[in-house]
């Protein structure tokens, strides 16, 4: 029987994700450079699938592409529109700055969950990307059942 490994960090980020979730920002605003958006079928909680928007995103200096998207709603596209000073054309997007936030909002079933918001003003100085944001997603582990193991 093999040793336990200990387990630290951010409970959202022991899963690997291809998209961003608010704990990749680390608690801090990070300020990303549009790369563009697209549609894409994503299988939601409980198996359902369902078509969302996600946004391809580069570093503050437009020079490195980050590994996850962001998938985002009608709420979030308003932000960007309203940080990029009402620019409803979402094909003007590319290029553009935002600077991302975690915060809470209120989930689907009415609780509050962690989520991610745009800042009207762009913050030139939150350039700062964690790793689990920049990197490209990791495969998600296998999972060993140590009694079917035992058993062979």
């Amino acid at each position: 029987m093999s040793e336990p490994q200990t387990v630290q960090g951010h409970l959202e980020l022991l899963y690997p994700s291809e998209y961003v979730k608010a704990a990749d920002l680390k608690g801090r605003d990070v300020t990303v450079v549009i790369d563009h958006l697209q549609w894409e079928q994503l299988t939601m909680a409980g198996g359902k699938r369902d078509r969302k928007v996600t946004l391809s995103m580069l570093d503050a200096k437009g020079a490195k592409r980050l590994g996850k998207r962001w998938v985002i709603g009608k709420t979030v596209l308003r932000q960007i529109a309203a940080a990029l000073g009402g620019e409803t054309d979402v094909g003007k997007w590319p290029g553009k700055s935002v600077t991302l936030f975690p915060t809470t909002c209120r989930g689907s079933t009415g609780s509050q969950v962690d989520c991610i918001r745009v800042r009207v003003k762009t913050d030139p100085r939150a350039t700062e990307i964690s790793e689990e944001m920049a990197a490209e997603p990791a495969p998600r582990p296998a999972f060993v059942d140590e009694a079917e193991v035992e058993s062979k």
